[in-house]
């Protein structure tokens, strides 16, 4: 061997992981290497030591078997004149024999085996470890093999199970614990979400070895080792405490929902009187201290009823009774009905009011208009309340979300006051319930605390997130924001909301008014259609704008400005020989209004502004159309003796009320109205009264003794001859959603809920003029097909005189609604517009089950509608149809119930034009 080959052998040889001891014949150490030392010490101390004394445990083996291969034992002992030091190891002997097979010596290879047996130990103490924590878990946990064979069974599986692992080991799962047939369908969508989506947790039910049922949670995930999946563990948890207490939670808000309907009856009962006692009342002559004291009790009841509202609306929301009802509804027209509630309140205060839509976003939407309504509500009667100068805008804009023609709006929606701020301190929890800012404030302006987080419920269950911004400076206010995504639905053709406004394109209009919001707010709606809108703000500054030579179209003028107002600049205007032709409008707020002196303006707008009497007043006024307004019109809801609705279309009414105080004044309010009343105390005096007598109409209380008001329904739909079915108006102090649901199926044909007021029982009674189906029968003719006499056309406002629908129709509608048409058509034509589209709806149903009565009948119902607003084309299509289906002629019926598509979207236009006509009619009547 060369002497590079017997270095490396030696390197090697020394250098080693393992240990190696090198004997002689007589079993006697000649070598160690480096790890040798290690285990046992120096080598000189080593070398010459006969190898039992270090390893008193090793025997040489047979010569002939350790030549060819190692011999391999383990040894384990203590390092000689070491106290302590234990060794374990694994050697290997190989023997070194010569030609003729005689021993020369032995090679033996010790590997430390230390490590490893701590590595064993660990194990088992891991092992040990997870055995105990599934042996005391609290919860059954069970392995299963893939084949869904149980493999192990805890016992806290044997107490929810009932089986012991005995029982259980080798059986599957199904067999054990999803026996019914109940049961098993669901054990097997489980086994196959675990194998497809490897994770199943749910809350389900399984079955015990008794054959009882308990609720448990399941959660079940595979098992792998290296890479190779061996099976599944599943842990049950058993929820049966969990599933009762909630159980008791639910009963416990039901019987809290049962709690505050019952409560609302019993409060609102007594609320009815005093809110309609003192409604009459106030209509008496009275000395001002009296009326004075009167004002003071109806305002303390009304707040007292907000209250009320408040926390109805929370505990129906705490409930999970709040559901979303979406339908087509105009965004503007929305937002305009929330300023024309608070008008009262904001000029009382000395507040503007107004709104800023921008004309980028959808006019007509998909979502829950009640329930914005609502939100804005709360919102801005804050704003109102907190407010002690200047006032509220409420803004609308949006943004589509994505390129797609179909692609939602994102709207954004501000309320933004004037008033003292908030703290940003105090902002983060202005969203919780019963929350105030402080004591001071709940002491000065009052209220639950409520409004708010009843606002951020509504904004969350339509899908959209509320918030607030303020500097807590006073006089820069506070804006409340919340985004909604609502789809837009198929827009209408309103012509006010069209850009291209012939009428107005390039008109110059010059605004005055010293309030800047104002300005900037009429300034945008006019520059939407084509209008140049210059601002003056005072009286003074308008005369400066107004010198010879400069070109205007027409001026604004607000009432109340400082120094000079708008009737003195309006005077000063008309000195002027060049202006005097220019037509001038008079901006006020509601109830404020003065009578302007004779000639001044051509018309008087009232804040808030809503678009539709803008544009028509302006249009008006460009056309030469209207006259200048010479006096002021009646307060709205006055009746004059010969201008009641029971004086033109008298109705036989039955009250069924059994409080006295509430019938009292039931009977008062109807005698106001011109109707004779007959009263009754119960649901069954009301049968008897009306098996006796035939009633147009009968007003039905629901919560009575011996019969109550839906039973009653029940049985006059039943027991009375479609003829003579009186039209039924539930009357309810309940304000649950169901309550008005429960009415309906009943049979009832309309609701109001008290405290019951005027202006909601005057519309309610002139909707039950509108002929109803009755089972097969058609309904009784409405009694304004009755012989009449001849009609002034000239009844009808200018302004509502809308093209297309018949002059006579519309003059006979005003002459039967009287001096009360501006507060009752609104709603009439809301009621139309609502029913109209589901009543052709029906109809298209009934001839794809070629049923030709109901067709029939739903033709006949949309007829009745379009000649009660004198839309004549709708009218005339219907009628076609409605003779074609009682002729049992099927052919075309499906193209002409398409025609009637088309006119009665364009009804629906006319209609909605003639209700926002309405405002504008009354600030000339």
């Amino acid at each position: 061997m060369s002497d590079l080959a017997s270095r490396a052998h030696s390197t090697v040889f020394e250098h080693a992981r393992d240990a190696v001891l090198v004997l002689d014949a007589a079993q006697r150490i000649l070598e160690v290497n480096r790890a040798a030392e290690r285990i046992f010490g120096p080598r000189a101390e080593l070398v010459g030591t006969a190898v039992v004394r270090l390893l008193p445990g090793w025997r040489p083996p047979d010569a002939r078997g350790a030549q060819d291969s190692p011999h391999e034992t383990e040894l384990a002992g203590q390092r000689p004149g070491v106290v302590g030091v234990a060794y374990y190891l694994r050697v290997q002997t190989l023997a070194q024999v010569d030609a003729r097979g005689e021993v020369l010596g032995w090679v033996l290879q010790l590997q430390d085996m230390r490590g490893s047996l701590e590595v064993e130990a660990s194990i088992r103490q891991q092992k040990e470890f997870f055995e105990a924590v599934v042996r005391n878990s609290p919860v059954a946990i069970v392995t299963i093999s893939r084949q869904f064979i149980v493999l192990s069974w805890n016992p806290a599986a044997e107490r929810l199970f009932g089986y012991t692992p005995q029982e259980a080991l080798g059986k599957h799962i199904f067999d054990l614990v999803a026996t019914e047939e109940s049961i098993l369908p669901d054990a097997k969508r489980a086994q196959r979400d675990v194998n497809q989506r490897g994770r199943v947790h749910s809350v389900t039910r399984r079955l015990r070895k008794d054959r009882t049922i308990v609720d448990v949670e399941l959660l079940a995930l595979p098992v792998s080792v290296g890479g190779r999946q061996l099976g599944f563990i599943a842990i049950y948890h058993d929820i049966t405490d969990l599933q009762r207490a909630r159980q008791a939670a639910e009963a416990a808000n039901q019987a809290k929902s049962l709690f505050l309907a019952t409560m609302s009856h019993e409060i609102r009962t007594p609320m009815n009187a005093i809110i309609g006692m003192t409604g009459l009342m106030l209509e008496t002559h009275l000395s001002e201290e009296q009326r004075e004291f009167i004002s003071t009790i109806r305002q303390s009841s009304e707040a007292l009823l907000t209250l009320l509202n408040d926390v109805l609306d929370f505990s129906k929301i705490e409930a999970g009774r709040l559901e979303a009802d979406l339908h087509p509804f105009d965004l503007r027209q929305c937002v305009e009905s929330v300023l024309d509630l608070l008008a009262v309140r904001a000029s009382e205060k000395g507040l503007d009011l107004g709104a800023d839509i921008s004309p980028q976003v959808p006019q007509v939407v998909m979502g829950d208009a009640s329930r914005l309504r609502q939100v804005l509500l709360n919102l801005v009667g804050n704003a109102l309340k907190f407010t002690e100068s200047g006032g509220a805008v409420v803004s609308v804009d949006g943004t589509r979300r994505g390129d797609a023609p179909d692609a939602p709006w994102v709207l954004s929606f501000a309320v933004q006051d004037t008033g003292p701020g908030i703290p940003v301190t105090k902002q983060q929890g202005l969203f919780q319930p019963f929350n105030q800012l402080d004591v001071a404030v709940t002491r000065k302006f009052g209220g639950t605390g409520l409004g708010l987080a009843i606002s951020k419920r509504l904004v969350e269950a339509m899908g959209g997130r509320i918030w607030v911004e303020s500097e807590g400076v006073p006089g820069r206010g506070t804006t409340f924001f919340f985004s909604l995504t609502l789809q837009a639905a198929p827009q209408t053709t309103a012509g006010y909301l069209r850009a291209d406004q012939p009428a107005l394109q390039g008109r110059r209009v010059l605004i005055v008014d010293d309030n800047a919001i104002n300005r900037r707010l009429l300034g945008r709606q006019l520059q939407t259609w084509g209008a140049e809108p210059v601002e003056a703000g005072s009286g003074m500054e308008a005369l400066a704008k107004l010198q010879p030579g400069a070109r205007f179209d027409l001026v604004l003028i607000d009432q109340q400005m400082p120094g000079l107002d708008g009737p003195s600049l309006a005077s000063r205007i008309k000195e002027r020989e060049d202006l005097q032709k220019i037509p001038l409008l008079l901006l006020t707020s509601t109830g404020r209004r003065a009578v302007p002196p004779p000639g001044l303006f051509s018309a008087v707008l009232s804040r808030p502004m809503k678009a539709s009497h803008l544009h028509d007043t302006l249009v008006s006024c460009f056309s030469q159309e209207v006259a200048p307004v010479n006096a002021e019109p009646p307060p709205q809801g006055t009746l004059a003796p010969r201008e009641r609705p029971g004086d033109r279309v008298p109705l036989r009414i039955l009250l069924v009320e059994d409080n006295p105080t509430n019938q009292r004044l039931a009977s008062l309010l109807l005698d106001r109205l011109g109707y004779q009343v007959q009263a009754a105390s119960n649901g069954r005096e009301a049968l008897e009264w009306s098996m006796r007598q035939r009633f147009d109409v009968v007003l039905m209380d629901l919560q009575m003794p011996e019969m109550d008001g839906l039973e009653a329904t029940r049985r006059l739909r039943r027991e009375l001859p479609p003829k003579v079915q009186p039209w039924v108006v539930a009357m309810t102090a309940n304000a649950m959603d169901s309550d008005r649901e429960q009415c309906f199926e009943a049979g009832m044909d309309d609701f109001l809920a008290k405290p019951i007021r005027v202006e909601a029982l005057t519309a309610a009674l002139v909707r039950c003029q509108t002929p109803r189906p009755v089972g097969g029968v058609q309904a009784r003719p409405s009694r304004v097909e009755q012989e009449e006499a001849p009609l002034d056309e000239d009844i009808v406002p200018l302004s509502a005189r809308i093209p297309g629908l018949n002059p006579t129709a519309l003059a006979r509608l005003w002459r039967e609604l009287g001096a009360q048409a501006p507060n009752i058509l609104p709603e009439l034509i809301d009621t139309a517009l609502l029913s109209m589209p589901g009543l052709l709806d029906d109809a298209f149903s009934a001839l794809r089950q070629g049923v030709l009565d109901d067709v029939s009948r739903a033709a006949h119902t949309l007829k009745s509608n379009a000649a009660w607003f004198g839309v004549s084309a709708l009218e005339a299509v219907c009628r076609d149809i409605e003779l074609r289906a009682d002729a049992g002629e099927l052919h075309g019926l499906r193209e002409r119930l398409e025609r009637c598509r088309v006119e009665l979207e364009t009804a629906r236009e006319m209609l909605s034009r003639l209700r926002d006509s309405m405002g504008v009619s009354e600030s000339r009547s």
